[in-house]
């Protein structure tokens, strides 16, 4: 969703500067640049269209957080995502990353990838079959061209992490405590690991017919590959649909991630932890409060797995 649609004062310092970054590509170009706020998002993001030229670029502000995390460095996460980007695009498509500046609110420019997310299309009542084969096969070269060693240490302090801002009760916390250990303890975490999108949610996928992938600030290496599967499978299971329609998809975008029927029935396994940790990281935003009862009776469900 876009909304504040404007336009930049021709003396603002900001629009100065990315006409000066974007000068190879605007050829001569003089005019005043149009600016849109786009949301939900969790910092302020703004779209930037130069008339006449059809080039629209989106600036990310990370000094202008809007989510519920608004202590951290800037400067430091501007450029990890920007240098994320660049690397991830040998594999996958991203945005091109243009530039950084931490004047402006240590902002990321990258280019404008037109399309609906997949959270629009399913909101609009778009079947998903299509673009969840194309996030499918986005993910498995992602995570092929990047493997690595699993440090699955990171996973369970992450874990942990969503766990204590959930700010769950005494009992239940213990609860929670004693099946990650019966998951730490399991075989079932032992693998490679690799570079993962970190933030696989509905609204992180642009689908115009292919797919691209947005939002790489919580990109992470030497991680599970199925915590990518298993958030978005989340996403889909509380996505407020019927439940037969969202484990099919989720039966779907395993099936098309997966090289064979022994890696899907491997997946099929892990997937309850970290639909598990998708479900927690849910349950935490204030605007879902409603449902957060569920969703911690079906993250404990999901961990339960562990002993069936």
């Amino acid at each position: 969703m876009i909304t504040g649609k404007g336009y930049l004062k021709a003396d603002d310092a900001f629009g100065n500067w990315l006409a000066e970054v974007l000068a190879d590509r605007l050829a001569g170009w003089h005019g005043t640049i149009r600016a849109c706020r786009m949301e939900p998002a969790s910092h302020v993001v703004c779209r930037y269209e130069f008339p006449g030229t059809g080039l629209t670029v989106v600036g990310k502000f990370f000094g202008a957080p809007t989510g519920a995390r608004t202590r951290y460095n800037a400067d430091a996460a501007m450029k990890n995502e920007f240098s994320r980007l660049h690397r991830v695009s040998g594999w996958i498509r991203v945005p091109h990353a243009i530039a950084t500046n931490s004047r402006f609110k240590f902002v990321l420019v990258t280019e404008y990838v037109p399309g609906p997310t997949l959270r629009e299309l399913l909101d609009a009542g778009v079947s998903l079959y299509d673009p969840l084969t194309g996030v499918a096969h986005l993910l498995r070269r992602l995570h092929d061209g990047t493997r690595t060693s699993c440090k699955r240490e990171r996973d369970f302090a992450y874990f942990h992490a969503v766990l204590d801002q959930n700010g769950l009760p005494g009992p239940l916390r213990k609860w929670f405590d004693r099946l990650l250990g019966a998951w730490w303890h399991s075989t079932r975490l032992d693998r490679e690991g690799c570079t993962v999108h970190g933030d696989a949610t509905l609204s992180n996928y642009l689908f115009d017919g292919g797919v691209c992938a947005i939002d790489f600030e919580g990109a992470r290496n030497h991680t599970h590959p199925v915590r990518d599967l298993g958030i978005l499978a989340a996403e889909l299971r509380a996505s407020g649909g019927s439940i037969s329609t969202a484990e099919d998809y989720i039966g779907h975008l395993l099936w098309h991630y997966s090289r064979s029927e022994e890696e899907f029935r491997h997946h099929t396994a892990v997937l309850p932890f970290f639909m598990a940790l998708g479900h927690l990281r849910i349950a935490r935003l204030p605007w879902r409060t409603a449902e957060r009862d569920w969703l911690l009776a079906e993250a404990e469900a999901c961990l339960g797995a562990i002993h069936r």
